[in-house]
């Protein structure tokens, strides 16, 4: 939050979401689970590296879009905007 306050934007990156916006985090990032955050082990290699750069790319969205409190980025919801979530 010291961050934010000094102008210099912040997000979350994580498979459970709940947890940061229910402390206030300005921007939460939605990973693909716990022990992947940022990929699947199941796809292949060029198909995890597809989706990982997706989710990068959507946590970079969510660095340059100015929020005016918990705001929740979904990878799969980039295109379409942003989720706000109501903490």
């Amino acid at each position: 939050k010291e961050l934010e306050r000094a102008g210099i934007p912040t997000a979350v990156l994580t498979a459970i979401p709940n947890i940061p916006i229910a402390v206030g985090a300005n921007r939460v990032v939605k990973g693909i689970r716990v022990e992947h955050v940022c990929g699947d082990p199941l796809l292949s290699g060029a198909d995890d590296r597809k989706l990982q750069r997706h989710i990068v790319e959507a946590a970079l969205d969510a660095l340059r879009t100015p929020v005016d409190g918990p705001t929740l980025f979904e990878p799969d919801k980039v295109a379409t905007g942003k989720e706000t979530v109501n903490a």
